[in-house]
């Protein structure tokens, strides 16, 4: 990849960060609309990335684009959220079992220092940013370009960071979660790895869909993140 090309995808992926922390700190509520021209004039950047970061939102679920109006920030519901995840997990269950067939010898070395790295994880954000570099490895691992194409363009892992902020698990527990996956993974054991994979993806659903039930969709403050921590 050019270095062009990794400036732009940095560029957009820091304004994909931006529009969904203005999201989480109230600032941007349900049913606003995301004007481009004024989110690149505040960022003091072009308006092309502002656009494909809104799109990748978009994917995600958590804007929607209205013919002829523009994008919105959606009004998620706790069955939404089933939705994404129930899917999240049928993909990333069929990610797990392929991976356990095909996972080389070097992609357990890497998976295995990544989880070293997730066990020293100071904060939420540092986690966060490595449990989606794992997923991303399992899906490697499953050797399906159709797979990573579909599991890339749903942005379906770009939810970790909501999970992270609602589940009872510490971080802790989060880490051993995936160190029990890359442990069934080096056995080779695809079936078990599968379910274990979709219950692991299920159970962070069912308490994010639990928490937009008893708060009626309210959006995640930044505080929700910032008091996660190791302890």
């Amino acid at each position: 990849m050019a270095r062009n090309d990794i400036a732009k995808g940095t560029l957009r992926k820091e304004i994909r960060s931006y529009i969904q922390e203005q999201i989480a700190s109230g600032r941007f509520k349900a049913g606003d609309r995301i004007v481009e021209t004024q989110l690149a004039k505040e960022l003091n950047v072009s308006q092309a990335p502002v656009r494909e970061a809104i799109l990748e939102l978009a994917a995600m679920g958590l804007l929607e684009e209205r013919p002829y109006s523009g994008s919105f920030v959606r009004q998620l519901t706790a069955a939404d959220i089933e939705d994404i995840y129930n899917t999240r997990a049928f993909i990333d269950e069929y990610a797990a079992r392929q991976a356990a067939k095909r996972i080389t010898e070097e992609q357990l070395a890497e998976m295995e220092e990544l989880l070293h790295r997730m066990d020293a994880a100071k904060d939420i954000h540092e986690f966060v940013e490595m449990d989606i570099i794992f997923h991303g490895l399992v899906v490697d691992a499953a050797g399906s370009p159709a797979l990573k194409r579909m599991w890339e363009g749903l942005r379906l892992v770009e939810w970790t960071g909501l999970s992270a902020a609602v589940t009872q698990n510490s971080l802790p527990e989060l880490a051993k979660q995936h160190w029990e996956i890359y442990r069934l993974l080096k056995k080779h054991a695809d079936h078990t790895v599968g379910a274990y994979m979709f219950l692991h993806i299920k159970n962070f659903g069912d308490e994010l869909k639990r928490y937009f039930a008893k708060t009626g969709g309210a959006p995640l403050t930044l505080d929700d993140f910032e008091e996660r921590s190791l302890l």
